[in-house]
């Protein structure tokens, strides 16, 4: 297809899963997707959680410092024995990673380092006049890695109960700058046999002509190459009401949707859908960073 760029055919496994966790209930509830996911791919589990406090010379801080860094070791190694324990995940490969420093700020670095194929982790959206937006951790993390992220929502269903036999994907069907980012969808879709559905809210003031929309949906059917696809058409004057009628009624088992960053209109919008609809629902959220 003229105008695109050609999709890199070489076989693509997902070899490298980093699961953060800062212990919490919520992180809890989201640890079997990461094992599961890892059981699927046959790929490997990083545990990562990080320990700070403020800087001192003061003899006590450092001792205290020891503590926490012993506790995280300690407690990532319980997840990691917990994990193996059960026999389903007994040959998952886990490693445990435990850093000194700002916990958000430091999985993607950490994701950098173990080349991490995808960040597994949980999301709780925050309360009263703010419940409408995601945990401001799972943001942040969205928005400064390049490495996708799946957001686990505190109310999804357990990890062994929910089979992604049902994937749909967010589109504004224009054009995709680097389409080697939807290789992580396109490897779930296929290793867990689902088909995915391609999500478009038309509004009347869009830009897009048909012409360019039949062209970008024959180029997202291509890359899914052996994947089943379909293409979902709505109109709606507000995209998150489109999509979240359309999650509400189709409740698809995973949503997903590029994080795009080409300026800072779409950065802010992306921004706002994947707030509303991680807390909306209780459906996984896989983002890619485009």
């Amino acid at each position: 297809i003229n105008d695109y760029i050609i999709f890199d055919r070489k076989p693509y496994r997902m070899k490298h899963i980093l699961f953060p966790t800062d212990f919490s209930d919520n992180s809890e509830h989201a640890y079997p997707y990461a094992l599961e996911l890892a059981r699927l791919f046959k790929a490997d589990v990083t545990l990562f959680n990080s320990y700070k406090l403020p800087y001192s010379k003061s003899n006590l801080l450092v001792s205290m410092t020891d503590r926490m860094q012993n506790d995280s070791i300690t407690s990532l190694e319980e997840l990691k024995q917990e994990a193996l324990g059960q026999l389903e995940y007994k040959n998952i490969s886990i490693h445990t990673e435990s850093r000194s420093g700002g916990f958000v700020s430091l999985i993607p670095k950490v994701a950098a380092s173990i080349e991490s194929d995808l960040i597994v982790m949980g999301t709780k959206g925050a309360s009263g006049l703010k419940e409408m937006f995601i945990g401001s951790n799972t943001l942040e993390v969205i928005q400064t890695s390049h490495c996708p992220v799946l957001a686990i929502p505190e109310h999804a269903k357990d990890a062994q109960k929910r089979k992604f036999d049902k994937i749909a994907m967010a589109t504004d069907l224009r054009k995709i700058s680097d389409p080697k980012q939807l290789r992580p969808l396109f490897e779930i879709a296929r290793v867990c046999q689902a088909p995915i559905e391609f999500v478009n809210i038309i509004r009347p003031e869009d830009q897009v002509s048909d012409e360019e929309r039949a062209q970008q949906v024959l180029f997202l059917e291509e890359l899914a190459e052996d994947v089943q696809t379909s293409i979902h058409f709505a109109t709606n004057e507000d995209i998150i009401d489109g999509l979240s009628d359309y999650i509400n009624h189709k409740k698809p088992d995973l949503f997903a949707m590029l994080s795009r960053k080409h300026n800072l209109f779409e950065r802010l919008f992306t921004k706002s859908i994947t707030n509303k609809l991680s807390f909306r629902t209780e459906i996984p959220l896989l983002v890619m960073d485009e």
